[in-house]
């Protein structure tokens, strides 16, 4: 009866090692991907309150630029043949200077401000 009890508990040992490591690989694979992967790009017309504090990914022209400086952001307006949104893009995470008429890519999460939508930028891409 001791033989077998033991033989017991060594299999719940080693069945617990496993789901631990399977579990942590399965962490690490979901972390991998959410680092990795981006959203495709969409219309600006698309947007809507189902994509609030998503993240999107747009193309578009800057057509106007107003530079808040005390604040250490810039508040861009984008079109494209959809329609226009502004992006709010801070100082920390695009310091490259932004110019009228450039053709961008555009990474960010979508945010309300006074009943407009607006994205918060992570990342922007140079339109080649």
């Amino acid at each position: 009866m001791f033989l077998f009890t033991n033989c017991m508990t060594l299999k719940n040992i080693s069945l617990t090692k496993i789901s631990f490591a399977i579990s942590l690989l399965g962490i690490l694979i979901l972390i991998f991907l959410a680092n990795t992967i981006q959203p495709k790009i969409i219309n600006i017309a698309e947007i809507n309150s189902f994509h609030l504090n998503q993240q999107v990914k747009i193309q578009g022209q800057i057509i106007l630029i107003k530079d808040f400086g005390q604040y250490k952001f810039q508040l861009i307006t984008l079109k494209d043949s959809s329609g226009e949104i502004d992006a709010v893009v801070k100082y920390k995470n695009y310091p490259p200077p932004l110019s009228a008429n450039q053709e961008i890519i555009l990474l960010g999460r979508v945010i309300q401000y006074k009943e407009a939508y607006q994205i918060q930028t992570e990342k922007i891409f140079m339109k080649e």
